[in-house]
């Protein structure tokens, strides 16, 4: 599933501003985003816009939204692809997590950014993003179930993981693994990944 659409018919205009207002953000900053530069951007007129979105604050929660959606379904995806276990499912998962930070930056910010948590009160939103976190609690409650995982209370297991991925998340689009070549960091993030998951499998 791709984002980005370069060019959009009739009917198709709101996708069009998401994929405009997304490049806006990733070059000038969300705080100089507004529903008519996304307009002159697409060369319509600066009412066309507001047809679909009522402000700007709606516009940056629908990207959120549109982040969190392809998150689950990359995760989720990467979790049925993976033909071992329960350790190598959540390894999987968690890579998937981490590919979605890197090539989304500008979606992941927004995504857990100050500015949704301050303006926005969309239960569409809040529903959005735990169907991502509902990936890893799913794979958390199996190994605690089957006696895999230590026998702590899964919400608090799969929390302790999602803190963990998305800490290394925002220091690799931060720039603070710029050291690592692209080919040195994905084994970088797996070792990493590795000790994360580790740490909570039941002592044998």
């Amino acid at each position: 599933m791709k984002i980005t659409k370069p060019h959009y018919h009739h009917g198709d205009l709101a996708c069009a501003c998401l994929d405009a207002a997304i490049k806006r953000i990733a070059r000038d900053g969300v705080e100089k985003l507004s529903l008519r530069a996304v307009a002159r951007d697409l060369g319509v007129s600066q009412t066309a816009p507001y047809r679909h979105f009522n402000d700007k604050t709606h516009l940056l929660t629908l990207l959120a939204q549109q982040g969190f959606n392809l998150l689950a379904e990359q995760t989720k995806q990467a979790t049925m692809n993976q033909q071992g276990g329960l350790q190598e499912s959540m390894m999987a998962s968690g890579m998937a997590y981490l590919n979605f930070a890197k090539h989304h930056p500008e979606h992941y910010r927004l995504m857990f950014g100050e500015r949704l948590k301050r303006q926005c009160d969309s239960a569409d939103l809040t529903n959005t993003s735990l169907s991502a976190f509902s990936v890893i609690l799913e794979q958390v409650t199996v190994g605690v179930d089957q006696g895999f995982l230590v026998q702590e209370d899964p919400k608090l297991l799969a929390r302790t993981l999602w803190s963990t991925v998305h800490g290394m998340a925002m220091l690799m689009i931060d720039g603070f693994y710029s050291e690592y070549s692209d080919e040195e960091l994905t084994p970088f993030l797996k070792t990493m990944l590795t000790h994360s998951v580790t740490g909570i499998l039941a002592k044998t």
